[in-house]
């Protein structure tokens, strides 16, 4: 039995899914980088990662960061490495769909963060494009309470130094004609901080703000981070 095929068994006896996707992430990224293929965590997986949450149906999104994915390699891999039900851009691995999305779209590349896994290293979206997405939503084009909660949620963590968050390129992307929704960050900011002081998470990053290193370094995985509250056990919301 090889490597692959002892990932595999792991992944199917990892009980919480989204754990079981994230290690899955890791795994693929791996396997792909062999190819010349960097991938890149988007969508909902994402979200979870930075907001040390659990989906109860987690889904992989994989966009491609650099590289080309040439159409056999990705049969080679999907098929026979990991033994993958699907075709083309749909999958599903120990359980967890897969789905690849094209291209990534990622106006700041270079806040990607890597996280590791067991199987091998995770690149995700930048949080501040995140966090951006999800303010937008939360107000436009009328309020959207689990968008709300998501986008606090990111900002508690962000001023919990759960994750280094860039505060100023997190206010020029709300400021931008395309998103206009500056106000509402500085509102929602405020009510998050809030929050933080009142479980005593840590100090207000924007009172001492570090600057952000040329290169991030990998993180561990979100599950060995430390878990704020989830969201339903915080007061006031909205």
């Amino acid at each position: 039995m090889g490597r692959i095929d002892d990932a595999l068994l792991t992944l199917e006896a990892t009980e919480n899914k989204t754990e079981r996707a994230f290690q899955l992430a890791g795994l693929l990224s791996t396997l792909f980088k062999l190819k010349g293929v960097v991938l890149v965590v988007t969508g909902q997986l994402a979200f979870d990662c930075y907001a040390n949450a659990t989906s109860d149906h987690p889904e992989l999104d994989l966009a491609v960061f650099s590289g080309k994915i040439a159409p056999r390699d990705l049969l080679e891999i999907m098929r026979s490495q990991v033994r993958a039900r699907g075709a083309i851009s749909h999958w599903t691995v120990a359980g967890i769909p897969v789905r690849f999305t094209g291209d990534a779209t990622i106006a700041y590349r270079d806040l990607c963060r890597d996280f590791t896994t067991d199987h091998g290293v995770v690149k995700l979206v930048p949080v501040e494009e995140l966090t951006a997405d999800r303010l937008l939503a939360a107000y436009y084009p009328e309020i959207d309470h689990e968008a709300h909660a998501q986008a606090r949620l990111l900002l508690i963590n962000g001023l919990s130094e759960a994750f280094h968050m860039d505060w100023p390129t997190l206010s020029a992307i709300c400021h931008r004609p395309d998103y206009r929704v500056g106000e509402e960050l500085a509102q929602l900011r405020q009510a998050a901080k809030k929050d933080v002081d009142a479980i005593g998470a840590s100090v207000d990053p924007l009172e001492h703000r570090q600057e952000l290193p040329a290169e991030i370094p990998a993180e561990r995985p979100p599950t060995q981070t430390r878990r704020l509250p989830p969201i339903d056990d915080l007061s006031s919301l909205y």
